[in-house]
C-alpha cells in the first residue's frame, strides 16, 4: 500500500519509560549474542505445598507465586554464582571480565497501577526468607504509590548520560540531550512548586533511582501478566551487563511421561511451568547453567523445603507428617493412576470389542453383498454358458455338415481319380505288356543272333585249333621221322617238344570244341 493512502489514526510519542526499554533492548540485542533454553519442570507437587504455605496465614503474610518462584530462582543462583554476574568486554581489543556478585540484586519487571512496565530492583534477596521477601515487594508496593515514574526514570536516564560521558562516549551523549530535551520527544519532567513538593517526600517513602537501577540479573514473570496463557516465551532480552534473563511462564496442565510403581513409562497430564532461561554466550556456556537446572529439580522433586523458608520454620515433626502426606499422595495418586489405567483397558477392551462387532457385521454384510453378487454372477454366467453351447452346437453342426459335404465331395474325387488312376494303370499294363512282349522278342532274336555268332566263332575256332593240332601232329610226325633219320640226341629232344606241342595243341582245340559246345548249349537254353 503505498504510504499516501495510508491512514492514521493515532500517534504515540515514546515516553520516558519506552525510551530506556527501546535503548536497553535495542543495546542488547546489538552487542549481547544470546542462547535460550527452554525448561519445563513439573511442578504438581510444588502447587500442593504451595496451597499449604498460605494455610491459616493473613493476607498480608501470605506468600505469592511469583514470590516463591523468586525465592526459589534464588536457591537456584546459589548453587550456580556464575549466572549471578555483569561482564565487562572490549570488543576491539578482545578483553574480557566476568564479575560475580555475592549480593542477588533481582532486577524484576513489575505492571504498575497505571498499566506501565517498570523494572524493579529487588536488593539483597540472597539472604531474605520468604516472609522477608513478601514485605519487601509490599513496601516497594507501597512506596510506588508516592513515585512520581517520569521523574525517577529521568534520574536514571541522565545518571546513564553522565555515565556515558565519563566513559568518552560525548556523541552519544549529546544525542541523548538533543532527543530527551528537544521538540515534540521532549521528557516532561516535575517542576517548579510541584517538584519542590515531590522531593519534600521521604526516599524511605518513594522510590528513587536506587529502586530501579541495575540488578545482578534480570526475572521477569510473564505467567502473572496472563495466567490463562498456554504458550511459553522462548526468546527475552539479557540487559547488559548482566550475563542472564530468566523468563517465568503461567502454570499449565500438559502431557508429561511419568514412571509408575513398576518402573513402566506412561503418560499423565501434570502441571508444568515452563522456565526461558537466556545467557551470554560470551560469558556462560550451557554447562554452566547446569547446577541451577539441577538444584530447582531438587526442589520440584521434595517441595516441601519451602516450608523451611518461612521466618518461622517448620518443625521436624510437622516437616516429617508433610513428607508422609506427600508420599501418601503419590500412592493414592498411583493408585488412581492404576484405576484410570484400568478403567482406560476396559474402556478400549469395550471398543475394540464394539469395533469387533461392527467389524463383523460390516464383514457378515460384504459375505452377503459377495454372496449374492456371486449368485448373480453363477446365473449370468450360467446363461452365457447355455447361450454359448447352443451357439457352439450350432456352428458344430454346421462344421459337421460341411465337413461331411466335404468328405462326399472328396470321395466322389477319390472315387473319380480313382478310376483314372485305374484306367491309366491298365493302359500302362497293357503298354508294358505289349513292350515286354516286343522286347522279349527282340531278346530273342538277339540272344538266337549273338548265339549263332558265338557258335560260329567257336566252331572256327575249334576247326582252326583242329587245323593247328594237326599241323602240329604232322610237324612231329615230321620231326620223329626226321629223327630216326638223323639218330641225334638233339632230333630226338626237337621230336619230344613237337609232339608235347601236338598234345597241347590238340588239348586246346578239345578244350575249344568244349566252349563251343557249352556256347551253343547256352543259345538253345536262351530260345527255350
Amino acid at each position: 500500500m503505498a504510504k499516501n493512502k495510508m491512514k492514521k489514526t493515532n500517534t504515540i510519542h515514546f515516553g520516558i519509560q519506552r525510551k530506556i526499554v527501546a535503548n536497553m533492548t535495542t543495546e542488547s540485542w546489538a552487542n549481547v549474542p544470546h542462547v535460550t533454553y527452554n525448561y519445563e519442570p513439573d511442578v504438581t507437587e510444588l502447587m500442593i505445598e504451595y496451597k499449604r504455605l498460605n494455610e491459616d496465614c493473613p493476607p498480608e503474610k501470605k506468600v505469592t507465586l511469583n514470590t516463591l518462584m523468586l525465592k526459589i530462582i534464588v536457591e537456584g543462583l546459589k548453587a550456580d554464582p556464575i549466572m549471578n554476574s555483569h561482564i565487562e568486554f572490549d570488543r576491539k581489543l578482545v578483553r574480557g571480565e566476568i564479575h560475580t556478585f555475592e549480593n542477588i540484586d533481582i532486577s524484576m519487571p513489575m505492571v504498575l497501577p497505571n498499566g506501565e512496565m517498570m523494572t524493579i530492583n529487588l536488593h539483597n534477596f540472597e539472604n531474605k526468607n520468604l516472609d522477608e521477601m513478601v514485605a519487601y515487594i509490599a513496601d516497594v508496593n507501597r512506596r510506588v504509590a508516592n513515585t512520581n515514574l517520569d521523574e525517577v526514570m529521568f534520574d536514571v536516564s541522565l545518571d546513564n548520560t553522565l555515565t556515558a560521558l565519563k566513559q568518552g562516549k560525548i556523541k552519544q551523549t549529546l544525542y541523548r540531550l538533543i532527543g530527551s530535551k528537544t521538540g515534540k520527544h521532549k521528557v516532561k519532567t516535575l517542576s517548579g512548586k510541584e517538584k519542590s513538593n515531590y522531593y519534600k517526600i521521604p526516599e524511605k517513602d518513594r522510590l528513587t533511582k536506587h529502586d530501579i537501577e541495575q540488578g545482578t540479573i534480570t526475572v521477569s514473570n510473564i505467567g502473572s501478566v496472563y495466567r490463562a496463557q498456554r504458550g511459553e516465551t522462548c526468546l527475552l532480552e539479557i540487559v547488559p551487563p548482566q550475563v542472564c534473563a530468566i523468563a517465568v511462564g503461567a502454570v499449565q496442565d500438559k502431557p508429561v511421561v511419568v514412571a509408575n510403581e513398576a518402573g513402566e513409562k506412561e503418560i499423565a497430564i501434570r502441571q508444568v511451568m515452563p522456565l526461558c532461561i537466556a545467557f551470554d554466550h560470551r560469558a556462560l556456556d550451557f554447562g554452566e547453567i547446569v547446577p541451577f537446572i539441577k538444584r530447582l529439580d531438587e526442589i520440584f522433586a521434595a517441595p516441601e523445603i519451602i516450608h523451611t523458608w518461612r521466618s518461622t520454620g517448620i518443625s521436624e515433626e510437622h516437616m516429617a507428617e508433610i513428607k508422609v502426606e506427600r508420599e501418601q499422595r503419590e500412592a493414592k495418586y498411583e493408585q488412581s493412576k492404576e484405576r484410570e489405567k484400568a478403567r482406560k483397558e476396559a474402556e478400549k477392551a469395550a471398543e475394540k470389542a464394539r469395533k469387533d462387532a461392527e467389524k463383523a457385521r460390516k464383514d457378515a454384510e460384504r459375505a452377503e453383498r459377495d454372496a449374492a453378487e456371486k449368485a448373480e454372477k453363477a446365473r449370468k454366467d450360467a446363461e452365457k454358458a447355455e447361450r454359448d453351447a447352443a451357439e457352439k452346437a450350432k456352428k458344430a453342426e454346421e462344421k459337421v455338415k460341411k465337413e461331411a459335404e466335404k468328405a462326399r465331395k472328396d470321395a466322389e474325387k477319390a472315387e473319380r481319380d480313382a478310376a483314372e488312376k485305374a484306367e491309366k494303370a491298365r493302359r500302362e499294363a497293357e503298354k508294358a505288356k505289349i513292350d515286354a512282349i516286343a522286347k522279349a522278342e527282340k531278346a530273342k532274336r538277339d540272344a538266337e543272333e549273338k548265339a549263332r555268332k558265338e557258335s560260329e566263332k567257336a566252331r572256327k575256332e575249334a576247326e582252326k585249333a583242329k587245323a593247328k593240332a594237326a599241323e602240329a601232329k604232322a610237324k612231329a610226325e615230321k620231326a620223329r621221322k626226321a629223327a630216326e633219320e638223323i639218330k641225334t640226341d638233339k632230333a630226338e629232344k626237337e621230336a619230344e617238344e613237337a609232339e608235347k606241342a601236338a598234345e597241347e595243341a590238340e588239348k586246346e582245340a578239345e578244350k575249344d570244341e568244349a566252349i563251343a559246345e557249352q556256347t551253343e548249349k547256352a543259345a538253345e537254353s536262351k530260345e527255350n
